[in-house]
């Protein structure tokens, strides 16, 4: 059976001071498919607009990330995050799953487009299911009003953009300098370059001194680095918020 491109992503099944995070739910799903059906891509966070006329528990992000499935799968998928989400999201918060093939997307622009407008400004759950349908894909609510689901569909839109969002996690290094090669080894990173996009030579230098945080760039997970007086470093959280 033919598989497809399939986005996953989720939003607000998270309160202050919960025990599980939107984040760690993400990848509780990740690691549920690649055990039982395929490999997954790593998850990105793609901050959203910060409004008081938007219930989100502290940041307003969503997690995405991608496998390859075929339709079978994919609706095996869809049952096992919705029983999921229903387990252990937070008492108060209202989650929503969006999940769909990209080969089925019928007008991959507006389904950016509303990825981007979630970054900036208010928008509503009926937009959210009107285009949702209008793209073939799943939305659904699961709690509480379920606004998540506004999020959930930006997130898939922003991940599809390909030029948004933080790389979930830290990549663990042992060494304190690491050539550019020695970096584009590892299978978390795939460019090495500055944060105008500019690629490092591979015999660069980074001085690293605490775990690296890649964003999404061109598709791929890329660690942004810049140059001091003491040499190039990886750019700090701070320098990475607007990802």
């Amino acid at each position: 059976m033919k598989t497809y491109k399939t986005y996953i992503c989720i939003d607000d099944t998270d309160e202050l001071g919960g025990e599980i995070s939107t984040g760690e739910i993400s990848e509780n799903l990740r690691e549920y498919i690649q055990q039982n059906y395929a490999p997954c891509s790593l998850v990105t966070r793609h901050q959203l607009f910060l409004d008081d006329a938007i219930p989100y528990t502290s940041h307003n992000s969503s997690m995405c990330f991608t496998s390859q499935l075929n339709m079978v799968q994919k609706e095996a998928v869809i049952a096992y995050a919705i029983e999921h989400l229903q387990s252990v999201c937070a008492p108060s918060s209202q989650p929503g799953l969006c999940v769909g093939f990209e080969e089925e997307l019928s007008d991959k622009m507006a389904l950016i487009r509303f990825g981007e407008d979630a970054k900036r400004k208010v928008l509503t759950k009926e937009e959210a299911y009107v285009m949702a349908q209008m793209q073939n894909l799943h939305l659904s609510e699961h709690k509480n009003g379920g606004q998540g689901i506004i999020g959930a569909l930006a997130g898939v839109g922003l991940r599809l953009q390909g030029n948004d969002g933080r790389v979930k996690g830290k990549i663990k290094v042992k060494s304190s300098s690491m050539s550019v090669k020695e970096l584009l080894a590892l299978e978390e990173i795939s460019a090495v370059c500055l944060s105008n996009h500019e690629i490092l030579p591979q015999d660069t230098m980074i001085t690293i001194d605490s775990g690296l945080k890649t964003v999404w760039l061109n598709h791929q997970p890329v660690l942004l680095v810049e140059k001091t007086e003491e040499g190039y470093i990886p750019l700090d959280r701070e320098s990475l918020r607007h990802y």
